[in-house]
């Protein structure tokens, strides 16, 4: 065999090793094309505020990616931690700031600001990562040396180290700076939207009308009528608006009939202000939900309707109904409101929650008594305090008894032909029972 005939083999093996090569490179780079080429077409169909977000978002995950690999040594694995969460902030915040600015359209001035300060944090990047460059390079002509001695990497200059440290403080700076400025774009656009958007409250009467979706638009009930309504997606909600009859504190009873064998209510409560005052739910598909709570007379309550898990949609029928749960001798929440009682008499009262209190009013006969205020609990949960009141209003003393279902008495010199005020509540304000109350004159002796 000829020398030539044996080179001839090893000079194809040689160019099939840098053919290969090039083949992958090729077929990597029309790979990363065609991506390309499918972003480009997707973002004409997606929307404008998640085109900008995926495009700031590759841009970012491209510098971040470099850093991670060249300048985790220079950088820091924490701070490297810091500026990628702070690059996935910026990509989202600056989509937050597309989509409460229509993309542009509400306030092209802001949404340009917003834009610049997301370049801003990418341009801070792009210093780190020329610094980065830098330091390797410099770390490798100074220690090249000393690292082949220890067999360590290369470190490089102090002064490059300082440098990278103070832009990476800038870059966190930049990233929280655009953080408040997208937190008041939001602010400002819903003060402006609630000034857009009066407030609508539509009566009713058998059946709901869209839209009461949200606590500006709302449908006013009236009481004790049952209205038909319906969720009618996962994500629907419906708002009712009431208020609470005149004269009395009274509790109030939210019905919801389930009309549907799909539907899992939920019942939400808030007060004039809208603030949330609690909720009721039940899981089971097709349930019954009622909500219970004591209002104060000629009070506004705004209800919701929804489903539990955000899922579920139904037809039902809802009832906002005063139970007349107070007694014969209501109002008589303060002393200004306190109720005439005779002398020797039995009343029948109760306390309906933690926050109601009851008073009446006593007058004496001619000549100097002395008084025994009785109260026999017809409850196992009030702990009931006696408190009495001159005329003048001001505090005598009082007695109490701590334990549920307790009874109690106050015993006290009267004088004659003067009014007494005793106030009746739960002596730590959170329960609630019934009562009979009787004010005697005491036996000598008893």
């Amino acid at each position: 065999m000829s020398e030539q005939s044996v080179r001839r083999p090893t000079q194809k093996s040689r160019l099939a090793r840098y053919l290969i090569p090039i083949g992958s490179m090729a077929a990597a780079l029309s790979l990363i094309a065609i991506i390309y080429l499918g972003y480009d077409l997707a973002k004409g169909r997606i929307s404008p505020c998640e085109a900008v977000f995926q495009e700031s978002s590759i841009g970012l995950k491209t510098k971040i990616s470099f850093l991670k690999t060249e300048g985790e040594l220079e950088i820091g694995r924490e701070q490297l931690a810091e500026l990628t969460e702070r690059a996935q902030m910026t990509a989202l915040n600056l989509k937050t700031c597309c989509t409460v600015l229509d993309a542009g359209r509400v306030d092209p001035e802001q949404f340009l600001q917003c834009k610049g300060s997301a370049r801003s944090y990418e341009a801070r990047l792009d210093d780190i990562a020329a610094l980065v460059r830098t330091a390797v390079k410099e770390g490798m002509s100074t220690g090249s040396v000393a690292t082949t001695a220890a067999t360590a990497a290369p470190t490089p200059p102090a002064h490059v180290e300082e440098q990278i440290a103070q832009e990476v403080e800038a870059a966190k700076a930049v990233s929280r700076d655009f953080n408040k400025q997208v937190v008041q774009v939001r602010k400002e656009q819903a003060l402006e939207t609630l000034q857009a958007t009066p407030p609508q409250n539509v009566t009713i009467g058998a059946q709901e009308r869209e839209p009461n979706s949200d606590l500006l638009t709302t449908n006013g009930l009236s009481l004790d009528t049952w209205v038909t309504a319906a969720i009618g997606d996962g994500k629907d909600s419906d708002y009712f608006v009431f208020t609470t009859p005149k004269t009395y504190r009274d509790r109030i009873r939210v019905e919801l009939q389930n009309r549907s064998t799909t539907l899992e209510p939920r019942l939400r409560l808030y007060d004039a202000s809208k603030a949330s005052l609690g909720d009721r739910y039940n899981t089971t598909t097709g349930a019954d939900l009622s909500y219970d709570f004591v209002a104060a007379p000629d009070t506004t309550y705004i209800v919701r309707a929804s489903n539990y898990y955000g899922e579920s949609a139904g037809v039902y029928l809802l009832r906002v109904t005063p139970t007349k749960a107070y007694d014969a001798y209501e109002p008589n929440d303060d002393i200004l409101t306190a109720k005439p009682i005779e002398l020797g008499s039995d009343l029948a009262a109760g306390i309906m929650d933690g926050h109601d209190q009851d008073h009446y009013r006593v007058e004496t006969g001619d000549a100097e008594a002395q008084l025994l205020v009785t109260l026999t609990n017809s409850s196992t949960s009030l702990r009931p305090q006696i408190r009495l009141f001159d005329a003048s209003k001001a505090s005598l003393g009082e007695q109490h008894n701590t334990t549920g279902g307790g009874d109690s008495s106050y015993l006290f010199k009267a004088a004659p032909n003067t009014a007494y005020y005793i106030q009746v509540r739960d002596y730590y304000g959170d329960a609630a029972g019934t009562y009979t109350l009787t004010v005697n004159e005491a036996q000598p002796g008893g």
